[in-house]
């Protein structure tokens, strides 16, 4: 992998960011990363109509399919996000999610920094791996819900569950390589997929790299920084 792009977004971008707690960009991700990685994604089962299936990356053991988990070193990709971050981003978390086609169900409306709050910046990347419309399980976003701290859940177990956002509003049809860049406390959720094609995208997470974790005031050493993760799977690609 080559190094992380300079600059790939504007000051308006990132202002927009920070306003709206979400930011959509388009075709971020050069396509034949993208049909790279769905390559990889099709060999994973899923059940037409069923719920979402996910593959997630594992800290513990980074180099189990590098193939599939590229997307959280792509270039272009790490280098909006530590613009953003305004520091080295250190990857949080990375995750395939199919919904299948036919009536699959993605997640209902949640923060990721309900599950593992992070004191910090820190924030996600959606990936659509495939031209994702509304009626495919594309994401709805609640703007300016990342003001309002960490929401209490509804849930204490499994999927974490928020209440339905007045504001929810769907993402328009996300081509192949765009993304939206969302703050880890912006509600969000997918609802049903109604075509007749699985719906293929990532979700990697970063944090600054001196975020540490709200539950012991540590930073998590395990969370490598993109460019360290970068050069293992430079060997492996």
């Amino acid at each position: 992998m080559s190094a992380p792009a300079t600059r790939p977004l504007t000051e308006e971008q990132i202002e927009e960011y920070y306003r709206e707690g979400y930011l959509v960009v388009e075709r971020l991700v050069p396509e034949e990363i993208v049909d790279c990685v769905v390559i990889e994604a099709r060999k994973i089962p899923v059940t037409p109509g069923g719920s979402w299936t996910p593959s997630i990356f594992i800290h513990d053991e980074p180099l189990q399919n590098p193939r599939l988990h590229q997307l959280l070193v792509e270039p272009h990709v790490v280098g909006a996000i530590e613009q953003i971050l305004e520091a080295p981003a250190r990857v949080w978390y990375g995750m395939l999610a199919i919904v299948p086609a036919h009536g699959g169900t993605g997640l209902q409306w949640h923060q990721d920094n309900m599950y593992t709050p992070l004191l910090g910046r820190a924030l996600n990347v959606f990936i659509a791996l495939c031209d994702i419309t509304p009626e495919k399980a594309n994401l709805w976003m609640a703007p300016k819900s990342h003001t309002k701290g960490i929401q209490e859940s509804l849930t204490t177990e499994g999927h974490r569950v928020a209440a339905t956002p007045e504001n929810g509003v769907p993402l328009p049809t996300l081509a192949k390589g765009s993304v939206c860049i969302f703050d880890r406390s912006t509600l969000h959720h997918s609802k049903r997929n109604e075509t007749a094609e699985d719906r293929y995208a990532y979700a990697a997470q970063y944090q600054e790299d001196k975020a540490r974790l709200a539950s012991t005031g540590r930073r998590d050493p395990r969370r490598m920084r993109a460019s360290d993760l970068s050069a293992m799977f430079a060997s492996t690609l």
